[in-house]
């Protein structure tokens, strides 16, 4: 194993280099920013429709979503591997280097530019599903995707907390033992359902 925090090159040409670095504090800078301006929109387009009830269990409601989505883009997008070239270099991008290098602290939160563009995509996505509640939606689901990348970081670079010392050994088990199994990262319910847990 990678001494932790140990950073690698993962692109020759240096602008891409650098856009694909990030670390804790910019990131969730990022996401309480993005989190906080779009749920202010959301809570005054629907503060005269909606209980505060329902905009609470809609931005909950989008919190849970993400766990599910957390198990199926890790399972299906991030380890999405064929013969073709430009499909092993978007794997390696998104996720290959990672397995990689598991402890390099430079690279365990998407950098801006991705991010970006990922939560454009989804943003765009739950907005044909729902319209406009997607301004309460997807701040929950945006503050889930934080929550997990900060445990994602915590877990190479910092010991399990106590209580956490299973969800711990979930991950380093998909890393170190079977990459095939063990997809949650934040939670383990979605590999009980799926059958992906490690024996």
């Amino acid at each position: 194993m990678k001494e932790a925090g140990k950073q690698n090159k993962m692109f020759e040409n240096p602008l891409l280099e650098l856009i694909a670095t990030s670390g804790p504090k910019m990131m969730i800078t990022y996401h309480l920013i993005l989190i906080s301006t779009v749920f202010y929109f959301g809570y005054h387009e629907f503060k005269r429709d909606l209980s505060t009830t329902g905009i609470i269990g809609l931005f909950v409601l989008g919190m849970l979503v993400w766990t599910i989505s957390e198990y199926l883009l890790h399972r299906y997008l991030f380890h999405w591997v064929n013969e073709s070239k430009f499909v092993q270099k978007f794997h390696y991008a998104l996720h290959g280097y990672h397995h990689n290098n598991p402890n390099d602290a430079n690279r365990l939160f998407m950098p801006p530019v991705p991010a970006t563009i990922f939560i454009a995509f989804l943003m765009g996505f739950f907005y044909l599903l729902m319209g406009k509640y997607v301004l309460i939606f997807f701040p929950g689901f945006e503050l889930g995707y934080l929550m997990y990348s900060f445990m994602h970081y915590s877990m190479h670079t910092r010991k399990a907390p106590k209580g956490l010392e299973k969800l711990w050994h979930h991950h380093i088990m998909h890393h170190y033992k079977t990459p095939d199994k063990a997809y949650g990262v934040s939670s383990r319910l979605w590999d009980r359902i799926f059958r992906t847990m490690p024996e």
